[in-house]
């Protein structure tokens, strides 16, 4: 399967560059420059993944997190910035990113944490349907001997 991911990126050879690099390896890429544009496209499409820029010309990646959260609960968030600071960090945390790439990075090491996540993600799904699939086989909770008097 083919994960479908979001560059959010206002340095478009950022983008490009980005966009090549995961089209290469078989994702399928959106890019867009800002926070705007990011919530328009996911209003449209799901994605799997998104890569967010701290400093976006209209709103800060962090705080973007949350709206995406609400937009499409399933994606996995990964904040990229180059200049880190403590308080972005503890935001990224506080807002539940789900990873935090420092500029410049390793192509190598940025592939790694993606396909992690994505994996992970995928785990966590697969775990909560074999769970349901295993509660519908178990008997219920409450056995009532005449269920048409409630």
């Amino acid at each position: 399967m083919i994960a479908n991911i979001l560059v959010i990126d206002d340095d478009a050879q950022m983008r490009s560059m980005l966009s090549s690099i995961l089209q290469e390896e078989g994702y399928a890429v959106a890019a867009v420059e800002n926070g705007k544009k990011a919530l328009k496209t996911c209003e449209k499409t799901p994605f799997d993944l998104a890569l967010i820029d701290v400093d976006l010309p209209d709103i800060k990646g962090v705080e973007l997190l949350p709206q995406l959260k609400q937009m499409q609960p399933k994606m996995v968030k990964i904040i990229i910035t180059g200049n880190p600071s403590i308080d972005n960090a503890v935001k990224a945390v506080n807002e539940k990113s789900d990873g935090f790439i420092l500029k410049p990075f390793k192509v190598p090491e940025l592939l790694e944490m993606i396909r992690k996540r994505l994996e992970e993600k995928k785990n966590e799904y697969l775990q909560m349907f074999t769970e349901v699939e295993k509660a519908k086989k178990e008997k219920p909770i409450f056995n009532y001997s005449r269920p048409s008097h409630w």
